[in-house]
């Protein structure tokens, strides 16, 4: 299991680096927005200055205010896009991993969810690397570790990305690429949020 979320973490760090590469050009584009949101102000402030001090005090905070909102909005949306920009990277290596790499990590999440010993997984459409070889060397694991080694290989299929959900009885676990990416995502979004954005 820890062998496992060590390369979940490798990958999303290594999607985390080249999100950064992404995210720099961001901030240069910002940056760039920014000092063109300057000049504009600057500029209607020059038209402002003719107008009464009153009307100038006015006009000055109100186009300050949207300003200020169209950059917030645009710099949020831009976080937004480099967030799932890196997530999207972590998954692409994630589905890219070498077979040992791919069936070592399924293999152990297998062994922790089928602690019976029993039941089945349903693999996705396109799974070439789960078969016969893989639950054999699975089931006999489950077997010196809990007794029995039933798992079997399930005829349905599903639309997913890698992976498998495991099936006991009323018992579904989603192990898909997705499921794995997701539940390491969600404990370590703020860390990838603190590299890509320094917060």
């Amino acid at each position: 299991m820890a062998g496992a979320e060590k390369l979940i973490e490798k990958i999303i760090g290594d999607a985390q680096h080249d999100a950064e590469k992404y995210w720099n050009e961001a901030e240069q584009k910002k940056h760039e927005m920014r000092d063109k949101l300057n000049k504009d102000i600057d500029k209607r402030k020059t038209e402002i200055d003719r107008m009464s001090d009153e009307a100038v005090r006015e006009n000055k905070k109100r186009m300050a205010a949207v300003y200020d909102l169209e950059y917030r909005k645009q710099l949020l949306y831009a976080k937004q896009e480099m967030m799932a920009e890196a997530k999207a990277l972590a998954m692409k290596r994630l589905s890219s991993l070498s077979d040992d790499q791919y069936l070592t990590l399924l293999k152990q999440r297998l062994i922790d969810c089928a602690s019976s010993g029993q039941g089945g997984i349903i693999v996705a459409k396109n799974e070439k690397r789960i078969g016969s070889d893989f639950l054999r060397d699975v089931n006999k694991t489950l077997k010196s570790a809990h007794g029995a080694g039933e798992v079997q290989l399930l005829r349905e299929t599903k639309e997913m990305t890698g992976g498998f959900v495991y099936v006991d009885g009323g018992l579904e676990i989603d192990v898909s690429l997705e499921a794995l990416l997701n539940e390491a995502w969600q404990q370590s979004e703020t860390d990838v949020a603190a590299v890509l954005f320094g917060a």
